[in-house]
C-alpha cells in the first residue's frame, strides 16, 4: 500500500522542498538574526565606554592560571567589561519586555495568525540596527538608550515566539513535530554559538564598532522580504503555491486545527489544566538550566580555570555547537522512534525531557568536581550541553500537542513564567557566589540540580501529550463580535493513537 507520508523530495510549484520545511527553515533563520541583532546592542555598549583592566584577587583562590594568562588581565583594546549594574540592567529590560508582550501577543497569534508576529519585529529591529549608530555618542545617554531598545526587542521577542508557535501549529503534523519544532528552535543555538566571535571578528576587521548593526540590519531586511512571500499563518493560504500531494497530506493530517481561534478562550480551565502547569514548570527549570550554562560556561572558563581568551571562545563553541547538533539529531530521531511505533510519544517526551533537564544539571556539577584538570572539565561542559538538546524534542513542542488551537495563547503563558528564572537567578548568583572562586561554584551548581530534579519531576508527574478538552471545545462567541466573523463548525477527527 502506498504510504500518505510525502518523501523530502515532493516537489512545489517553486520549491524543490515541501513548503512546510521553506517554512520551518524561514523560522529557523530568523531566531538567529534576531538574536544577532539583540547581542549588537550589547556589544556597542562595550566598544562606546572606556576601557579598564579587570582584576579580582579572588582569583587566587581557583586554578593555576594559564601560562597564557597575565596576573592581571588587560582587557584586548577593542574590549570593554560593562559594569555590572548595568548589564543587569539592560537583561532585566529585555526580560521584562518579554513578560509584558508574551500573553498578549500569544492570545491575538490565535486570533490573527502568527506570521505578522513574526515579521514585525524582526523588520522593525532591522529598521532600528540602522538608526542606532547615529544616535550613539559615547555620552551617558547611550546607556538610556540602549536600554528603551532593550525592552523593545524583549517586546519583539515575545511576539515572535508566539507567532511561531502558533504557525507551527498550523503547519506540522504530528509525525513530523520533533524534526519541525527543532529545525525552528535550533536557529538561536546556532546564534549563540558564533555571534560572539562573529561579532568581535568584523569589528576587529573593519574597525567599526557600528559595522555589525549594519551587516544584521541588512540580513534582517532580507529575510524580512522573504518571509513577507514566502511565509504564512496557515497551510490553508499557503494552498495555490503548494504541490497537491502536500496539501492532502496536510489537510489529512491538520483536520483537528482551526484556521484561527477566534472563539473565547476558556481561561479557567486552562488556569486549572495540570499538564499546562507541568509545562510551565519544566520550562522554567530549562530556562534556569540555558541561562546557568551559557552565561557560567565562558566565564567559568575564563576565571575560574584561567584559559586564554582564545581557548575559551573557542571551548565555548565547540560546547554550543554540541547542543545544535544534538538538537537538531534529536528532532529527528524523536520522529523517527514514534511513526515506528517502537516507543509511545508519551514516554519518548518525558525521557526526552529528563534527559535534557537532569543531564546538563548533573555535568555541570561534574565539571566544577574535576576541580582544576581543565580537559576533564571541558569535557564535561561539552557532554552537558549537549545533553540539552533534548529538551528541544521533548518539552519544546508539548505546546503542540496539548492545544494546537491555542498554542500560541498556551506558549505565551510559558514564556510569562519561564521568564522568572532570568530575574531569580542572577540574584541567587550574587548571593551564593559573591567572589566567583570554586568551592562557591560548587554549591551553586548543587542548587542547579535541586531545581532541575524538582521541576522534572513535577513534568514527570502530571505532563501530557494529548489534547486537552478545552482545546476542542466549542465556545460561542459574545453577541456583537457574530457581525464580524462566520465561523465553520470545526469537527475534531479521532487523534492517531501514541
Amino acid at each position: 500500500m502506498q504510504s500518505n507520508l510525502p518523501s523530502l523530495t515532493t516537489r512545489c510549484k517553486c520549491f524543490a522542498i515541501p513548503h512546510r520545511y521553506v517554512t520551518a527553515f524561514l523560522l529557523g533563520t530568523g531566531c538567529i538574526i534576531y538574536f544577532l541583532m539583540l547581542v549588537s546592542f550589547l556589544k556597542a555598549f562595550r566598544h562606546l565606554n572606556p576601557k579598564t583592566p579587570v582584576y579580582n584577587s579572588t582569583y587566587s583562590m581557583n586554578c593555576t592560571f594559564d601560562r597564557n594568562v597575565s596576573r592581571v588581565e588587560h582587557v584586548n583594546e577593542h574590549f570593554y567589561q560593562p559594569p555590572f549594574a548595568r548589564v543587569a540592567a539592560l537583561a532585566n529590560a529585555h526580560v521584562w519586555g518579554y513578560i509584558a508582550a508574551a500573553p498578549f501577543c500569544g492570545l491575538f497569534s490565535d486570533r490573527l495568525g502568527g506570521k505578522y508576529f513574526v515579521w514585525i519585529p524582526i523588520f522593525v529591529i532591522s529598521v532600528v540596527e540602522v538608526i542606532t549608530p547615529p544616535m550613539l555618542s559615547g555620552s551617558a545617554s547611550d546607556f538610556y538608550i540602549v536600554f528603551t531598545w532593550y525592552f523593545l526587542i524583549g517586546v519583539g521577542a515575545g511576539m515572535a515566539s508566539a507567532g511561531m508557535n502558533s504557525i507551527l501549529a498550523r503547519w506540522t503534523p504530528i509525525e513530523e513535530r520533533g524534526r519541525m519544532g527543532c529545525m525552528t528552535y535550533c536557529g538561536t543555538q546556532f546564534a549563540v554559538t558564533f555571534h560572539s566571535e562573529i561579532t568581535d571578528n568584523v569589528i576587529v576587521a573593519t574597525g567599526l564598532w557600528n559595522m555589525p548593526f549594519y551587516i544584521y540590519s541588512a540580513l534582517g531586511l532580507i529575510w524580512s522580504v522573504s518571509f513577507l512571500f514566502l511565509g504564512s499563518s496557515h497551510y490553508h493560504i499557503r494552498k495555490h503555491g503548494m504541490h497537491q500531494s502536500e496539501l492532502q497530506y496536510l489537510q489529512d493530517k491538520l483536520q483537528h486545527i482551526k484556521d484561527f481561534n477566534r472563539q473565547r478562550v476558556p481561561w479557567l480551565k486552562i488556569a486549572t489544566s495540570a499538564p499546562l502547569w507541568a509545562l510551565i514548570v519544566i520550562n522554567m527549570g530549562h530556562i534556569w538550566i540555558w541561562t546557568a550554562m551559557i552565561t557560567n560556561l565562558p566565564f567559568y572558563l575564563r576565571y575560574v580555570l584561567f584559559f586564554s581568551n582564545e581557548k575559551t571562545m573557542g571551548y565555548a563553541c565547540l560546547a554550543y555547537m554540541s547542543l545544535s547538533c544534538c538538537t537538531l539529531m534529536c528532532g529527528f530521531f524523536s520522529d523517527f522512534l514514534t511513526s515506528r511505533k517502537y516507543i509511545q510519544t508519551r514516554t519518548l517526551r518525558k525521557v526526552y525531557t529528563t534527559f535534557g533537564a537532569m543531564g546538563p544539571a548533573v555535568f555541570l556539577l561534574t565539571a566544577a568536581y574535576t576541580g582544576c584538570h581543565r580537559t576533564e572539565a571541558v569535557f564535561m561542559f561539552v557532554i552537558g550541553m549537549s545533553f540539552m538538546g533534548f529538551y528541544f524534542g521533548g518539552t519544546k513542542i508539548n505546546t503542540l500537542e496539548i492545544a494546537p488551537n491555542f498554542s500560541g495563547t498556551v506558549i505565551g503563558l510559558v514564556n510569562m513564567f519561564e521568564s522568572v528564572p532570568l530575574l531569580v537567578l542572577p540574584i541567587v548568583e550574587r548571593i551564593i557566589s559573591p567572589t566567583n572562586v570554586l568551592h562557591e561554584k560548587k554549591l551553586l551548581f548543587w542548587i542547579h540540580l535541586a531545581v532541575l530534579a524538582v521541576t522534572n519531576m513535577f513534568f514527570t508527574l502530571f505532563g501530557s501529550v494529548d489534547v486537552q478538552p478545552w482545546d476542542s471545545e466549542e465556545v460561542e462567541e459574545e453577541q456583537e463580535m457574530e457581525h464580524f466573523y462566520t465561523y465553520p463548525t470545526a469537527t475534531l477527527a479521532p487523534r492517531p493513537s501514541d
